[in-house]
């Protein structure tokens, strides 16, 4: 009798322990039922980075990692509102490259931790703002990945895209940062530039990401009801033509050198 005792007790102190370890921080209990939007912001502002979302069934869960105090956090999210949050193992918080939210190296730089979770649009202009060039987009299922170059530091980004938000963030080697072409982005003489995202995009701003790229406008013409615009990149020689129908860029298309004098 005295052994199912002690062994019930064990039981219960175990159990109580991981109700313990997967409670819910002090510090985010109030967002419990929040609107998921209102909760990123927030989340965002007591110090959490977030670090990835997954799905199952009809929840989703994303993970926010604290490095001040080493916390993971594990948010359920249901019918747009914050149903649970429990920490967790800082395991939880590693991303699908098997990087862990509270790295560097070939994690998220520490320049750029804070812009996982943001959104595109708004990432990119930050990403400029702190000194890294637009490379390359590609697409893969339901992400889009896009390279980062930052000559100053030699550093090359790997940005996913999902639903119009970092999703993750990473650093590698400056072979991930050559052009299509092949060129390399840190050699500043040979590496074409993919235009190619700039698709669709507002006249206005294609011009201010054009001037971004290292690109300088050299002349303007007009043939029906099309403006086009010739960009000249001086460091690795590359001329592009901007084809603008409504205010949105309809092609863009690579152009000779004296085409863009």
């Amino acid at each position: 009798m005295l052994k199912k005792l002690l062994s019930i007790t064990v039981l219960a102190l175990s159990l109580g322990a991981s109700v313990i370890a997967q409670d819910t921080p002090r510090d985010v209990k109030d967002l419990v039922g929040a609107r998921a939007a209102g909760g990123e912001t927030s989340l965002k502002s007591r110090g959490y980075v977030f670090i990835k979302t997954t799905k199952s069934d009809d929840r989703s869960y994303s993970n926010w990692w604290k490095a001040s105090s080493k916390t993971c956090l594990t948010v359920a999210t249901f019918n747009g509102r914050y149903d649970s949050i429990v920490s967790g193992p800082a395991e939880d918080c590693k991303t699908e490259t098997g990087n862990s939210g509270n790295t560097t190296g070939d994690g998220a730089p520490d320049d750029v931790a804070d812009l996982v979770g943001a959104r595109a649009a708004g990432g990119e202009t930050d990403l400029k703002s702190r000194g890294y060039r637009f490379i390359k987009t590609s697409k893969s299922d339901d992400r889009s990945y896009s390279n980062w170059w930052k000559a100053s530091s030699k550093t090359c980004l790997t940005v996913a895209t999902f639903n119009g938000r970092f999703d993750t963030i990473v650093s590698g080697p400056a072979e991930d940062c050559k052009a299509s072409s092949g060129g390399g982005a840190s050699s500043g003489s040979s590496a074409q530039i993919d235009l190619s995202d700039l698709v669709g995009a507002r006249a206005a701003g294609a011009d201010t990401e054009m001037q971004s790229r290292g690109f300088r406008n050299t002349r303007s013409a007009k043939s029906g009801s099309a403006s086009l615009t010739y960009w000249f990149n001086a460091d690795n020689r590359q001329c592009a033509m901007i084809t603008v129908r409504n205010g949105k860029v309809s092609s863009v298309s690579k152009s000779t050198d004296r085409s863009c004098k």
